[in-house]
């Protein structure tokens, strides 16, 4: 039953993300794309040490702003039905300013390359993937005031759950993930990071045959930083919800636009991102 349903939301043109979700591709099946994410801002939620409470969005003191843009270059190949790995190479380009300095500090650079792998185990009632990761530590890492670390130095190891399902004959889907990020330490500078929790939450439903429009929740809780082995630094928590229009505009390729709103967090900046993003499959059964 659920490969009949799967079949019929294909026929309905109904889009699945294969990076986000429980579903796979077809063995010998590759899917790539290319995402561009802007930001700027004059707000942030504050961390710890301040008179306001932690996590109350506050603008950037001395007038500050942040700037920031990014290009997210990834990839999935079947290599069966139920088998996919992955592959994605983050650039990042952004900018902090305010008063006090006399320039803009910047970083701009390919970030921590990440891999991974899903293995579909169930599919019924719900699809029930598992996916792991791993990221390596190959961009720079620098540590500036106000700044998101282009790299970190460390490596990541990723370990999600993800549980997909159809609601035909409405065209409609649903997806969650639930993940668990183990973060190695940097020795160079003797940091430890702090695990993460991961969810990511989205229902997606079919407009017409080209058009979808699906809601996005995401959601980061990092454990805080260990400095120097004993040091408690401060913790990163970031929460996202955000709308996106899907346009098929042949049969295996797909544009998406998408507002991205912040809606609480810690040491992270606040706002509007705008992401654009083109997506194609080649190759599996026609």
């Amino acid at each position: 039953m659920v490969v009949v349903a799967l079949a019929s939301l294909m026929l309905l043109g109904t889009v699945i993300n294969a990076d986000a979700g429980a579903w796979t591709l077809e063995r010998g099946q590759f899917w790539g794309k290319v995402t561009y994410f802007q930001q700027r801002t004059l707000e942030w939620y504050i961390g710890q040490g301040r008179s306001d409470l932690p996590g109350t969005r506050v603008r950037y003191d001395f007038a500050g702003e942040y700037a920031s843009k990014a290009v997210f270059a990834e990839g999935f190949y079947g290599v069966s039905e139920r088998l996919d790995l992955g592959l994605q190479i983050p650039y990042f380009d952004q900018s902090f300013i305010n008063t006090t300095f006399t320039g803009p500090r910047t970083a701009a650079g390919l970030s921590d390359i990440r891999i991974c792998a899903k293995f579909r185990l169930i599919e019924a009632p719900v699809l029930l993937t598992i996916k792991t990761g791993a990221k390596m530590p190959t961009g720079e890492f620098r540590n500036e005031d106000g700044l998101i670390p282009v790299g970190e130095g460390q490596w990541d190891f990723d370990l999600v759950a993800q549980l997909g399902r159809s609601w035909w004959p409405l065209p409609l889907y649903g997806n969650l993930d639930l993940g668990y990020r183990v973060r190695g330490k940097n020795g160079a500078i003797d940091r430890d990071p702090g695990d993460e929790w991961l969810l990511n939450a989205e229902l997606g439903y079919n407009i017409s045959r080209r058009w979808m429009l699906i809601g996005k929740y995401e959601m980061l809780r990092g454990d805080p930083a260990l400095l120097f082995g004993e040091i408690k630094g401060e913790i990163k928590r970031i929460s996202y919800l955000m709308p996106v229009l899907l346009y098929r505009f042949e049969e295996h390729t797909v544009v998406e636009v998408a507002l991205r709103f912040s809606l609480n967090g810690r040491n992270f900046p606040a706002g509007r991102q705008w992401v654009l993003g083109i997506s194609k499959v080649i190759g599996g059964a026609d």
